[in-house]
């Protein structure tokens, strides 16, 4: 057997043994003939749906115990990560590259007062989230967001849409346009024949 077919059966093993395990695993939920790199998605404190054929191979991280992400059916998230405190939601045929980060939240609060014992609280495994800034983010179905990107808070990606490689999104993205650069500003609409 090649490498290629020791890869593929090796992730198929993973796979079956993550199912079985799955069953008692009540924040983590996946449809049908989805594959996950169990390697990336570690410990959940929050939970995962995921739909049916779907490829996840990014990494997941909760800051509450609350958080929810959400991917629809045939969508494929690459070597990125995902930093959600309440929701994140990623609609069905997304396509996200490596390198992308998505957040739903600001980290820290913009007032020195309510962040002065972040790092003190964390070396006791605690965060105060009084002041920072939380809202959810939404990728709708059929986006393509391009490598090293970054979504922030609040952000909602409209259907269809492509986020170009390296983009900062601050703010929404329409329906089937093409943004860019830092901060995304919108590049242009797609075509029809493009849609």
């Amino acid at each position: 057997m090649d490498g290629v077919k020791m890869k593929a059966a090796a992730r198929t093993f993973l796979n079956w043994m993550a199912r079985l395990s799955n069953s008692r695993r009540k924040n983590l939920t996946l449809g049908q003939r989805t594959s996950v790199d169990w390697l990336r998605i570690g410990a959940l404190r929050g939970r995962v749906i995921v739909g049916d054929d779907s490829i996840i191979g990014c990494r997941i991280d909760f800051d509450d115990t609350e958080g929810l992400v959400t991917v629809g059916s045939r969508a494929y998230l690459g070597a990125s990560q995902l930093v959600c405190h309440s929701r994140i939601d990623i609609g069905d045929d997304v396509i996200i590259s490596w390198g992308v980060t998505i957040v739903d939240h600001n980290s820290h609060s913009l007032q020195w007062r309510h962040r002065k014992e972040d790092v003190r609280r964390w070396a006791i495994g605690e965060k105060i989230w009084d002041g920072v800034k939380v809202a959810p983010v939404t990728i709708g179905s059929r986006v393509w967001i391009g490598f090293g990107a970054t979504i922030l808070k609040g952000v909602r990606v409209g259907e269809g849409a492509i986020v170009a490689a390296g983009a900062v999104v601050t703010r929404d993205v329409p329906p089937y346009c093409i943004v860019g650069g830092n901060p995304a500003r919108e590049i242009r609409q797609l075509s029809d024949d493009e849609r």
